[in-house]
C-alpha cells in the first residue's frame, strides 16, 4: 500500500492538539494543563527482556536510572540498558552502576548501548542493535513530555521485526504537568516536545512510510 503523504489519524490529534495550545493560552489554566496532558503517553507493561533508558540530558539527577532500579526490582526487565554518553570525560554506565550496586543490583545486570544520529535514524540503529542480539521485548523508560513523541518513533514496528516496544512515562521533578506554562524549564522542555512532533508530522507527510535511514 502507498502511503506517501498520508500524514495518519497522528497528524489529525497534532492539529487538534496545535489548535488547543492557542485557545488555551488565551483561555484558562484548565485548558493549558489538558494541553500538558496530551504529551503524555503510556502502554500497560509486561515482564519484558530489557530496560531501556534513552539519554535525556535534562535529568540531571539521574530519575529515569532510578526509575529502572524500580522496574527491575519489580520484575519487570532481567537486565538494565542505558544510552551511553560522556560526562566529564566519563562514561554514564559508569556512573549508573556505581549506583546500581548500592542498589544491591549484580554487575552484568547493566548494559550499554551507543549509536548516533537524530530522532528516527537513531531508533533504527537502536531497534538493529536489540534485534541482532534477539530481544523480544523492551520497556523504554521515557519523561512523561517525551513519551507520546516516543510512541510515535518506536510505532508501528518495522516491517518483520519481532521486537516489542513498551514505552513507561515517568514522573520527573524537572516538568512540572499541571503548571508548566509556569515554569522556565517545564515551559522550554514542552515548547521542544511541540518542536519534536513538528518535524516528525512534517517528515511523515512529505515521505510516508519511506525508510528514515535514508534522507531522499
Amino acid at each position: 500500500m502507498n502511503n506517501r503523504g498520508k500524514a495518519g489519524c497522528g497528524c489529525l490529534i497534532f492539529i487538534l492538539v496545535a489548535c488547543m495550545i492557542i485557545t488555551g493560552i488565551l483561555v484558562h489554566p484548565f485548558s493549558l494543563k489538558t494541553i500538558g496532558s496530551q504529551l503524555r503517553y503510556e502502554d500497560k507493561i509486561f515482564p519484558s527482556d530489557v530496560i531501556f533508558v534513552p539519554r535525556f540530558f535534562e535529568d540531571k539527577s539521574g530519575e529515569l536510572y532510578t526509575e529502572a532500579f524500580r522496574e527491575y526490582w519489580a520484575g519487570n526487565g532481567k537486565t538494565i540498558w542505558i544510552e551511553d554518553d560522556k560526562i566529564l570525560g566519563m562514561s554514564i554506565l559508569d556512573i549508573v552502576a556505581k549506583t546500581a550496586q548500592t542498589r544491591g543490583i549484580k554487575e552484568g545486570v547493566l548494559k550499554k548501548i551507543a549509536v548516533e544520529g537524530e530522532g528516527r535514524i537513531k531508533v533504527n540503529k537502536t531497534q538493529e542493535a536489540f534485534s541482532k542480539i534477539g530481544v523480544k521485548k523492551v520497556i523504554i523508560l521515557v519523561p512523561e513530555y517525551a513519551s507520546r513523541r516516543f510512541h510515535l518513533l518506536y510505532s508501528p514496528p518495522k516491517e518483520g521485526a519481532q521486537t516489542v516496544y513498551l514505552i513507561k512515562p515517568v514522573n520527573v521533578s524537572y516538568f512540572k504537568k499541571d503548571k508548566w506554562w509556569k515554569e522556565t524549564m517545564s515551559r522550554d522542555m514542552f515548547l521542544k516536545e511541540i518542536s519534536y512532533m513538528t518535524s516528525y508530522f512534517l517528515e511523515r507527510f512529505k515521505y510516508g512510510e519511506k525508510n528514515d535511514t535514508e534522507k531522499p
